[in-house]
């Protein structure tokens, strides 16, 4: 493949701590020689783990790749709070723990938060309030009514023994969680759950866009490759998507590759992935209010 050439597929990075998601975004730019690439999920800096970096045609499905499930590991700290729930921020309430909490209150807590939650996003975060980030807010000092969001707690437990010193307890754990959910607010709302301040210490995510810590290359690793090298370990669009397959024949062809809709296929509630002499050219979803396939993503209508 040529520089020039446009590459398509995702590249699953181990983010390292100290760098934003965009740093890498824009790394990988420059490593691959093209504009269109994008990540799947934000980690702040200090996070590292799965980042799922999308290039070319595969940025279509950014909105589809958050959607699937996350891992992380971490560690939950009981005794102070900062303004950006994890050790970014300045403390802005301490509490010293004179008798340790029981393993039972804080496991408690903790089970309290798995199922279905609704959090409240951190001041120190991207989410808008009338055009706003928060964040903007937050650095100027204002203060602003954040909204109540609803998330998913797949799962949720200790993964450590318990901590206990000077004043404070600490203790790992793992999280399974669903998109938009601040594992930082899952930290506080243990705290609050238990009647103590508490932050996030430590995270890593271990899994991101159903793809695992192990498949994943280091930064410095994929750096070093050369062009051809780096071609090589991207992960080819068709081997991300796991929707029933339909091969087009050549009038259903001649119809998606003009954005037509149709009206014959029976209905499912899975998207279709479409191909055509053996290609995969597009991914098709059922509108069950006009009855009718509609185009979602288009990969290749030549």
């Amino acid at each position: 493949m040529v520089m020039n050439q446009m590459i398509d597929g995702l590249l699953v990075i181990n983010k390292p701590k100290g760098m934003t998601s965009f740093d890498i975004v824009a790394k990988v730019r420059r490593l691959v020689g093209q504009k269109k690439v994008g990540h799947a999920g934000t980690l702040d800096p200090n996070v590292d783990g799965v980042l799922v970096v999308a290039l070319g045609k595969a940025t279509k499905l950014i909105d589809e790749l958050q959607t699937r499930p996350k891992s992380y590991i971490g560690e939950i700290t009981l005794g102070f709070a900062t303004e950006t729930e994890d050790l970014d921020g300045q403390v802005i309430e301490e509490l010293s723990i004179d008798i340790p909490f029981s393993s039972e209150k804080i496991d408690n807590a903790i089970q309290q938060l798995n199922g279905p939650i609704k959090q409240k996003p951190p001041m120190y975060s991207a989410v808008k309030v009338n055009g706003k980030r928060l964040y903007e807010y937050a650095r100027n000092g204002e203060i602003v009514e954040r909204p109540i969001r609803e998330a998913m707690i797949h799962s949720f437990r200790r993964t450590s023994n318990i901590l206990f010193a000077n004043g404070l307890q600490k203790f790992d754990f793992e999280a399974k969680v669903s998109k938009g959910t601040y594992i930082r607010t899952l930290a506080v709302d243990t705290g609050q759950a238990i009647g103590i301040p508490a932050t996030m210490t430590k995270l890593t995510r271990v899994m991101g866009s159903g793809f695992k810590i192990e498949e994943s290359l280091h930064l410095d690793e994929l750096m070093r490759l050369e062009h051809n090298d780096v071609v090589a370990k991207v992960i080819p669009i068709k081997e991300v998507l796991d929707w029933p397959i339909k091969e087009l024949n050549e009038d259903e062809w001649f119809a998606v590759k003009n954005g037509q809709k149709i009206s014959n296929w029976s209905p499912s509630n899975q998207y279709l992935q479409l191909y055509y002499q053996n290609k995969l050219k597009a991914v098709y979803q059922y509108d069950e209010d006009g009855r009718v396939w509609r185009s979602r993503y288009v990969f290749d209508n030549q």
